[in-house]
Order: C-alpha cells, then structure tokens, then sequence
C-alpha cells in the first residue's frame, strides 16, 4: 500500500470519528432533553400558553322594605391595550372614543387603561374597528341612590373593601365567592380556546332591610333643615313601628354621600354615640314608681320650688306647690322627678334603666354600636339619684331611647327592634299594661298642655316628651351653652303607633330647648310619614 493510500484511508477515519463523536451527542442530547429537561420544559410551555383569570362576584344588593334599592352593583366595562397594541390602533380608537391625552404612546409593553365606564355604543364602535391586542374587561361598581340621606347607616363598598354600616355588618352575606377561568393563549398572546371555570363563582345574597325609603327622606330633610335653621351643629331623627318592631328610618346628620369617592366619613349617630338626654329619661322613672306602688297616678305630691340634696339645690321654673306624678312628667319638673327617683330608690333605678334596654347591647349588628354608660356605685347620694331621675349621670343612645318609649305604646313589652325584614322579634314584659298607660296619658299631657306642644300633629293623637340637656364636657363637667334638644313622641295613640325620636345638638342659644327645637320636627315628620303609611286621623 502506497503513502497516499494509507493517507486517504487516515483521513476517512478521522472523518468518520468526527460524524460518530457529533452523532453521539445529538443523541445524548435528545435523551438528556427527553430524560431531564423535560418537566422542566413543560412547566415553561403552560407558563406561557395557560392562562388564568379570577372572576369577581357580584356583591348581593339592599333594599328597603318595598324592594326600592339603596345598595346595588352596576356592572362597567374598561377598555384596555395589551401588550403589542400599536398607535396606529390607537388613532383608530379617538375616532370613536374621546381618550385622555395621558394614554397617547407610540406602542405599549404592557396592560394599560384606555377608557373606564364604555357605553354601550362605544362598545360595539370598538369592535367594529376590528383590532387586535385589546381586551374589555367587566368591573362592578357600587351606587347607592339615596345617597348623604343614609350614608350613615348603609356605609360603603369601596376599593378597599366593606366599610361603615351595613354593608360592613352584613359583608359576609353580600360578598359571594369569587371564581376562576381558565384558557389558552397562542405566542402572540391571542385567546384560542373558551374558557373553562375552575372555581365556581357564587353571586352575594340580596338583603331587605325595614327601612322605607320615603321616611328615610322626610327624616333626613326636615332633620337638616331644623339644623340649618337653628344653626345646630348635628342631629339624629329615628322612626320605629312599634307594633311590628320594625325600624323604619334611621337619620343623621352630618352625613357622607357614600357614592363620593373623596367622602369624609360621619358616624351614625343614632348607634354610635350616647348622650346625656335629660328630661326624656323621666317617664322611665315614673313607670316603674307606679309600678312599684310608691304613687298612684293622680295622687297630689308636695313639690316645693326648691329642693336641697346635699347642698345642690334642684329648681323648678315655676313654683307648682302640688303636681300629680303625670303633672310632673307634662310641665317637666325637675323637684318632681327628683322625689319620685328618691323614693324608688337607687337599685330599683338602676334595674328599671337596665330593663328599659340602657347599658347593654342593641339588637342591631353595626359597627361600633354603643351601649352607653352608667356608672355603677354601690352607694349613691340623693343628689346623685335626684340627678338620675331627671336625665343625667347616664349615657344612652337615641335608639335605646326610642326603643324603651315603644314599651308604653306596646302595653309594657320591650321589643328587640330589627332593620332586616323577616327576622324574629324577641319581647319581654318589662312592667304592667296598666302602668304603660298611665304613662301614655302623661305624655299626652305633655303635648296638649305641657312643654311639647309644638309637636301637635292635625287630626292625629300624640304622646311624647321633651328634654333639654347640657352637653358633656371632654373630661368631666357640663358644656355651659351648649345643648343637645330632643323630643320623642308616640302616634297615633292607638295599637298601631310609631315611636319617633328627634334631637338637636348645639342649636343657637336664642332657642335651645326641646319643645322649641325638636318639638315642630317631630311633627313635620310624623304628619308627612302617616300620611305616607296611609294612617286614618283619629282626633
């Protein structure tokens, strides 16, 4: 064998180790690709085209008692440019749609608002243009068509979620579960199968509330305007039925427009705060010395102008020489009240509030709901127990007032008012049909000849109260001109009556008192919603 021989067959072997050698490891790579990488490559494939998208689900609404909505989910569709979108698209789109100026890019790199809140026009000019690399999205907002009339008392739904009120109570009702889709996207990020739910979505449950829209409206107005005019600085209006148990407007003022994106939040005044209330606190007292037997109702009791308690001396306006306990409760003595509370006594006292629903927990689930204060000794003086018995040394709030006068319309029954329809109304016994009668013609009194004679309303029988108190000071101590007016009445007197509670804070000075200031609401408001419930006139 010649050299050139043996120097081609040299090179063909070299040839031939080299092909083996490249060979061997295409295959090792595939089988190291097939063995190892391919979990590995899986997993970045459905990265890429399996896609998910949560559904939210659609927040249950509120009604008032005659399904009118005060709460309810509007659905709103957002226009967005996905990743790829051109301004050629673009300039399409501001033919059709008036876009903010901010939006105007040459290209995008990522999901980007256009528009919010598309009509239905816009909508179907957009498709018509035929783009690509866009996307509609659905989103629920929150409306609440009363608006400041109940904003305290509904709360909101906003971005962060349930707050204030009921819709923060009563989120786990509303809420629903959300769901999940999922779906195929092709490299260009193109949508290419239907999507398939992988988490069922559960819409929220619609709640009915007591409430009746049009009271809820006459409470609010003449509630601000009685403010406005007397240049008060709050106030707080309620209206229960009694017979039913039933809440049925609940007002407060200053409020909040819910829809209001910048809103300053207020508190519900009628829950969350408790007041000194003054002389409304005194038929509590006389029902339960009647009760008791210490006076019977017509009896003459000594009442001197001035009474001295440990050097505190109690003053009436007028020198009444003799007053009946229902005299004492129409022309609002303050020595009257502070004998009949001496007579009965502190622990009889201090039980008859608490039976009466004071200082312990409202039947109504709301935020920060106040239970008020009483502070509890095991001794007291007789100036301190004079001072209970006319309204002050105890915190209530102006739903457990309202609540506790029901007990006289509803023959001696305490009632757990509730503000969603349906539920069970739990009552209790509290004191004799008798005795809550002998109250309700004292507070007749109170109307016809005493100091709530401006809350007379045409055609209709009326019972209430009046109660002028001196606000707390922060610390301790009485705000010397400043004053919180109410007047809490019953009508019709009859077995199917409303119990209305009106109160003033701070009004002017040149008219402070409840039969001034609160008195002439409660009857706007009274006249308006008998009307309204279709109550025949019965005076």
């Amino acid at each position: 064998m010649n050299n050139k021989n043996i120097l081609l067959n040299w090179r063909f072997a070299l040839i031939s180790f080299s092909v083996f050698v490249v060979l061997a490891a295409i295959i090792f790579k595939m089988f190291s690709i097939y063995f190892f990488d391919s979990k590995f490559l899986k997993n970045e494939a459905n990265k890429r085209y399996v896609s998910y998208k949560d559904i939210n689900s659609v927040r249950g609404s509120i009604f008032d008692r005659n399904n009118f909505p005060l709460a309810v989910s509007i659905v709103n569709y957002d226009l967005y440019a996905l990743k790829g979108f051109k301004k050629s698209q673009l300039m399409s789109l501001s033919e059709v749609l008036d876009l903010e100026s901010d939006v105007i890019k040459d290209s995008f790199s990522r999901k980007t608002i256009l528009k919010k809140n598309l009509s239905n026009k816009e909508i179907l000019d957009i498709k018509m243009l035929n783009l690509s690399n866009f996307e509609i999205e659905m989103r629920h907002s929150r409306h609440y068509p009363l608006g400041e009339q109940i904003g305290t008392l509904i709360g909101f739904y906003g971005t962060d979620g349930a707050q204030e009120g009921l819709e923060k109570s009563y989120d786990n009702v509303l809420s629903g579960v959300n769901g999940r889709e999922k779906f195929f996207k092709n490299a260009k990020q193109e949508i290419i199968s239907q999507p398939i739910e992988v988490i069922k979505t559960v819409q929220g449950e619609d709640v009915h509330l007591t409430i009746d829209a049009t009271l809820q409206f006459y409470s609010y107005k003449y509630l601000v305007e009685a403010i406005k005019r007397n240049k008060a600085k709050a106030g707080t209006v309620i209206i229960l039925d009694n017979k039913k148990g039933e809440v049925l407007a609940m007002a407060s003022y200053p409020s909040y427009n819910p829809n209001n994106s910048q809103r300053k939040i207020q508190k519900n005044r009628a829950l969350v705060e408790a007041y000194e209330l003054g002389s409304v606190l005194k038929p509590i007292v006389l029902s339960k010395a009647l009760e008791n037997g210490l006076f019977l109702p017509d009896e003459s009791i000594e009442i001197p102008r001035r009474l001295n308690l440990n050097n505190k001396i109690i003053v009436d306006s007028k020198n009444h020489e003799k007053l009946t306990p229902k005299e004492i409760i129409a022309v609002s003595s303050q020595v009257g009240a502070s004998k009949i509370a001496i007579e009965l006594g502190y622990e009889e006292l201090k039980k008859n509030y608490y039976d009466f629903g004071f200082t312990k927990p409202i039947s109504i689930n709301f935020p920060s709901s106040s239970f008020g204060y009483m502070n509890i000794k095991e001794k007291v003086s007789d100036k301190e127990l004079a001072s209970l018995g006319y309204g002050y040394g105890i915190e209530i709030t102006p739903f457990q007032l309202a609540s506790a006068y029901s007990v006289f319309a509803n023959g001696g029954e305490f009632k757990d008012f509730q503000i969603f329809k349906d539920q069970e109304v739990r009552s209790q016994k509290i004191i004799s049909s008798y005795s809550a009668l002998q109250i309700l013609d004292a507070l007749k009194m109170v109307v016809k000849d005493g100091t709530g004679k401006a809350a007379n309303v045409k055609g209709f029988s009326v019972g209430g109260k009046t109660g002028t108190a001196h606000q707390t000071k922060k610390g301790s101590g009485y705000a010397e001109n400043l004053y919180i007016a109410s007047f809490v009445g019953i009508t019709p007197i009859s077995d199917k009556s409303l119990t209305i509670f009106v109160s003033i804070e701070n009004p002017g000075l040149n008219s402070y008192t409840g039969g001034a200031v609160a008195a002439p609401v409660f009857a706007k408001i009274a006249e308006s919603s008998l009307n309204h419930l279709g109550y025949f006139e019965d005076e």
